[in-house]
C-alpha cells in the first residue's frame, strides 16, 4: 500500500502540475522521496522560502492553473507568506503545502511549530491540516479547486510529518469540476444596450482575461463595439497599447489628461476586475461608493460585487465566457460623439507614450533601457519586474502587444522580479525573458540566481542601480523633502556580482550602451544581469527629484 505521500503526488499528477517549487525540509521529506520517484513533475529547489513561492506565483499567471510551492514549518512558511500574500492581492491561484510538527506533539509549542489557521487565516482561501492520511488526496483536490472558483487565490495545506508516511487508501484523486458562473442572456443584452446608448463609455479589464483566448476575445468586444480599453493595474499586456481603443494601464503615476479624460466617462464597465485602489486611481474611477457614471461590474464572485461600489448593474459571471458572448451580439450603430471619444483617449494616451530621450546629470535615463527594449524584444517576449518607480518607464514607453507577457505584483511586494524571471524562463525556454529590478529587489531574492544557473533559466536581469530606496526617496521628497533616512544604499558591483553566481555580468554606463548591451545579453546562451548606472535625479517616468523640492513646479 502506499504512503500519504505517494497519494499527495499522484493527486498533483492528475491535476496536470509538471513542476513544483521548493526549499527543502525535513518534515516533508516523505513528499520530496515521492517526487523522487515521479517523471511528471520537475522540483525545483530554490535558495529561500520567498523565491520559491514567487515562482509558484508566477507560473501559475503563466499557465492559468495553479501554481505549486512546497515549504518546511515554522520559518520556512513565514518566509513563504509574502508568496501567499501577493497571490490573494492578485487573484492568483496558488496552492503552498507545509511541512508540520507531528500530530502527537501539535499544541506542545514543539520545535517550529505554528498554527497556519491563524498565520494565514486573513491572507488565504483555505487553510487545512490534514491529520488522517485517508483525507490527504480528497484535502489536495479541494485546495486546487478552491484555489480556482470564485476569486482564484492561494490555499494553504499543512502536513504533519509523520502522517505522510502512514498507509493511504487512496492512490490519488481527479480533479473536481469547477463550477463557472454564467450570465445570462438578459444581463449579457442588458450590458450591450447600455454600452449602445453610451457616448463615452470606457471597459476596464482586469486579469481575468489574461488567458491568450480571453484576450482574442477583449479585441473583437472592442472592435465590435466600438469600446475604448483600459488595462487594470499590472495586466497592460491583454490589450495592444498601440491599437486605437486602448485607453490606459490604470497603474500608478497616470498623467492628469488621462485621468482627467477618463473621469468624462458617462458609462464604466468593468469585467474581470475588482476595481482596487491603484486601478480606480484611489477610488475615484470610479468614485467610491456612488459613481458619477453608471458603472457596469462584471465579475465571478459575489462577494466583491456592490462591495465598494454601488453600481447601475452587477453581473457574477465567467469574465472570458461574457466577453465573448458579448462580442458575438450585432451591435447598433455607434451614437454620435462615439467617434470624438475615441480620439481623445487615443490622443491622451500616445502624447503621455511618445519617447523622447533625456540626459540625466547623474546616471543613465531608466528609459534609454526600455527604448532599447522596444528595439529588440521579440512580440513574445516575457517582461517581469520587481516593485520600484523603475517600473513607470516600461509602463509608460513599453508598447505591450496581447502576445507578450507582463509579470508584476498588483501587491506591489519587493522581491518578485528576479524569482519570477527564473519562472517564466522554465516554463518558456523558447522566449526571451527579462526582467526589470531596483537595486533594492535585486537583494531580497536575487540569490535566486543560483537557481537560475543551476537550472538553466535563461533570465536577463536589469538592474536600475541608483543606490536608493527610490519608490520610497520619492514619497520622503514629497512628505519630509530634504530629510533622507534610511533610503540610502551602497552596492556591490551587480556585473561582478552575477559573475560570482556563473552568470554573465554586463553594465550600462551611458546611455548610447542600453542597444548594444541589450543585444549582448539576449545573444547570450545563459542568465545574465545588467548593472544599469540609474540616474537618482530621473527617479519615474514622471517626474525628477528637483521638481519636488518646495516651491519648484510638480
Amino acid at each position: 500500500m502506499k504512503r500519504a505521500a505517494d497519494a499527495l503526488v499522484d493527486t498533483l499528477v492528475l491535476h496536470g502540475v509538471d513542476r513544483v517549487f521548493c526549499v527543502p525540509g525535513e518534515s516533508y521529506l516523505a513528499v520530496l522521496d515521492a517526487l523522487h520517484d515521479s517523471d511528471d513533475i520537475q522540483v525545483v529547489s530554490c535558495r529561500h522560502e520567498g523565491g520559491a513561492g514567487f515562482m509558484a506565483v508566477a507560473d501559475a499567471k503563466l499557465t492559468g492553473a495553479p501554481g505549486v510551492a512546497m515549504v518546511s514549518r515554522g520559518p520556512g512558511a513565514c518566509n513563504a507568506a509574502i508568496a501567499v500574500h501577493t497571490a490573494e492581492q492578485d487573484a492568483v491561484p496558488l496552492v503552498l503545502f507545509i511541512g508540520q510538527v507531528p500530530r502527537a506533539d501539535l499544541g506542545r509549542g514543539a520545535f517550529q511549530e505554528v498554527d497556519y489557521k491563524i498565520t494565514f487565516g486573513d491572507m488565504a482561501k483555505h487553510v487545512d491540516e490534514v491529520h488522517e492520511p485517508k483525507h490527504l488526496a480528497k484535502a489536495v483536490a479541494q485546495a486546487f479547486q478552491i484555489a480556482q472558483e470564485g476569486t482564484p487565490g492561494p490555499v494553504v495545506v499543512v502536513l504533519p510529518e509523520d502522517m505522510l508516511l502512514d498507509p493511504a487508501e487512496d492512490t490519488g484523486v481527479s480533479p473536481i469540476t469547477l463550477e463557472k458562473p454564467k450570465a445570462t442572456d438578459a444581463q449579457v443584452k442588458a450590458v450591450a444596450a447600455a454600452i449602445g446608448r453610451a457616448k463615452r463609455p470606457v471597459l476596464i479589464a482586469g486579469g481575468m482575461l489574461r488567458a491568450p483566448s480571453a484576450r482574442a476575445a477583449l479585441l473583437a468586444c472592442s472592435g465590435a463595439w466600438s469600446l475604448p480599453v483600459a488595462a487594470s493595474f499590472k495586466n497592460q499586456d491583454i490589450f495592444p497599447n498601440e491599437h486605437d481603443h486602448f485607453a490606459a494601464h490604470l497603474g500608478y503615476g497616470v498623467p492628469a489628461s488621462i485621468r482627467e479624460t477618463l473621469q468624462d466617462a458617462d458609462l464604466i464597465v468593468a469585467v474581470g476586475t475588482r476595481l482596487g485602489d491603484v486601478t480606480t486611481q484611489g477610488y475615484l474611477l470610479p468614485e467610491a461608493p456612488q459613481p458619477k457614471q453608471p458603472l457596469i461590474h462584471v465579475y465571478p464572485d459575489g462577494e466583491h460585487l456592490d462591495h465598494v461600489f454601488e453600481t447601475a448593474q452587477s453581473v457574477c459571471a465567467d469574465a472570458e465566457d461574457f466577453i465573448e458572448r458579448l462580442a458575438a451580439l450585432t451591435p447598433p450603430q455607434a451614437p454620435q460623439g462615439r467617434s470624438d471619444w475615441l480620439k481623445r483617449l487615443r490622443d491622451a494616451n500616445r502624447k503621455m507614450a511618445e519617447w523622447k530621450p533625456w540626459s540625466a546629470p547623474d546616471g543613465v535615463n531608466f528609459g534609454h533601457v526600455i527604448a532599447a527594449f522596444r528595439n529588440q524584444l521579440k512580440d513574445d517576449a516575457v517582461i517581469t519586474m520587481d516593485a520600484g518607480n523603475f517600473n513607470s518607464w516600461v509602463h509608460r514607453y513599453f508598447p505591450f502587444k496581447p502576445t507578450h507577457i507582463l509579470l508584476g505584483a498588483v501587491s506591489g511586494a519587493m522581491g518578485l522580479g528576479v524569482p519570477s524571471a527564473v519562472a517564466a524562463a522554465l516554463r518558456h525556454p523558447d522566449r526571451q525573458v527579462v526582467t526589470v529590478c531596483g537595486d533594492g529587489g535585486t537583494l531580497m531574492t536575487g540569490n535566486e540566481l543560483a537557481t537560475a544557473v543551476q537550472y538553466g533559466a535563461k533570465v536577463r536581469i536589469f538592474v536600475s542601480n541608483n543606490k536608493s530606496y527610490g519608490t520610497i526617496r520619492l514619497h520622503q521628497e514629497k512628505s519630509f523633502p530634504g530629510r533622507i533616512e534610511g533610503t540610502n544604499l551602497v552596492n556591490p558591483d551587480f556585473a561582478k556580482w552575477a559573475e560570482s553566481f556563473g552568470a554573465k555580468g554586463l553594465r550600462i554606463d551611458t546611455a548610447e550602451d542600453a542597444d548594444k548591451v541589450l543585444a549582448e545579453a539576449l545573444a547570450h546562451d545563459g542568465p545574465v544581469v545588467v548593472d544599469v548606472a540609474a540616474s537618482l535625479e530621473h527617479i519615474s517616468a514622471y517626474t525628477n527629484l528637483t521638481s519636488l523640492k518646495p516651491g519648484k513646479a510638480q
